[in-house]
């Protein structure tokens, strides 16, 4: 025999039970990835002999958010699926975007399609600092490197 009343007590019990969570209890389950830029920059700087660092700072099965460090250049390179939404965070250099060169500074803000050429040369006195957003997730087998004539 049915028991109708059962069933209503029990999803009473649960929306009670889900009202009565506090804030804290909720927002961890959609609580999203956090992560502090600047002390991440602190705790993992280039190091003296290191041309490139690139840190993960954030991370899911669609994108990652990484920390990229350039003390000098990086090699002419295309990603054949990973598109980067790229922000520079500190310094200034030379962007080259297929056949084109753009100087950049702090500030600056581009997205890479898959597929095109890319390469950054640091022009400043200091290693240039970037956050980068890539789709799909970040893989290094996904970076192909460009032999210049």
């Amino acid at each position: 025999m049915r028991r109708p009343w059962c069933v209503a007590l029990v999803a009473l019990l649960c929306l009670a039970g889900c009202a009565s969570a506090s804030p804290q209890d909720r927002t961890a389950l959609t609580r999203p990835d956090l992560t502090d830029l600047m002390a991440q920059l602190q705790r993992n700087p280039i190091g003296p002999g290191e041309d490139l660092r690139i840190t993960t700072l954030v991370e899911s099965r669609e994108m990652s958010g990484l920390l990229v460090q350039v003390r000098g250049s990086l090699p002419p390179h295309f990603h054949k699926l990973t598109q980067e939404v790229v922000c520079m965070l500190s310094g200034e250099g030379l962007l080259r975007l297929g056949a084109d060169r753009i100087p950049i500074k702090a500030g600056a803000v581009v997205r890479i399609q898959a597929g095109l050429v890319h390469t950054f040369t640091n022009t400043g006195p200091v290693p240039a600092v970037f956050f980068v957003v890539t789709t799909p997730r970040w893989d290094e087998q996904d970076r192909f490197v460009v032999k210049e004539p």
